[in-house]
Order: C-alpha cells, then structure tokens, then sequence
C-alpha cells in the first residue's frame, strides 16, 4: 500500500475531468490515489461542441483528454461503469457491475 488516501471522482464528465486537471496541477496526487468512474465507453469529450460530431468532427477532436494523462499521472479510470450508490461508513461503492470496497 502506498499510505495514501483513496479519492473517488464519479463522472467523467467536463467537470470531473477538470477537477482531475486542477488536482494534478496543484500536486494533489501525492497525497491521493484516484480512482475515477465514468459511465460512458469514452473519457471526457466536449458535450457543448457535441453537435460538431454530426458535421464531420471526430470523437478525438471533441476529447478533452490529452493522450496518456490518466496513465502517465496514475489515475485509474475506470470507463463503462456506472456508480450506482455510495456507503460512506462502509467505504463501499456498488456500480452497475460490483461492489467495491475502499
């Protein structure tokens, strides 16, 4: 174990992933191992510029994600799976899939 609390982001949305940026950025993942759950097949994307897909922009255009970020920062990001409810006393979290304990 490496001493370090466990945080869990849930969405991988815009919002998340700029957490994920700003938490990086202020040295936060010393402090931290980070889990994050994102109900989609895809790491974030830009939902407001979204409409663009239809009009010839690729699903790598629209990321907002710089290749390799959650690997090369020891994120893991966990795609295709839903966090469907949170027992804080139990440090347990229940997805679509399983049950895991934190």
């Amino acid at each position: 174990m490496s001493g370090k609390q466990t945080l869990v982001v849930v969405g991988n949305g815009m919002v998340g992933h700029s957490f994920m940026e700003k938490l990086v950025a202020a040295g936060g993942l010393e402090q931290y191992q980070v889990v994050v759950f994102g109900e989609e097949s895809r790491p974030a994307y830009d939902r407001v510029h979204l409409s663009e897909f239809f009009s010839g922009r690729s699903a790598e255009d629209l990321s907002m994600v710089p290749e390799g970020f959650y690997q090369e920062n020891g994120i893991d990001l966990i795609l295709d799976e839903a966090v469907v409810a949170i027992d804080r006393d139990a440090r347990e979290l229940t997805t679509n899939i399983e049950r895991t304990q934190l």
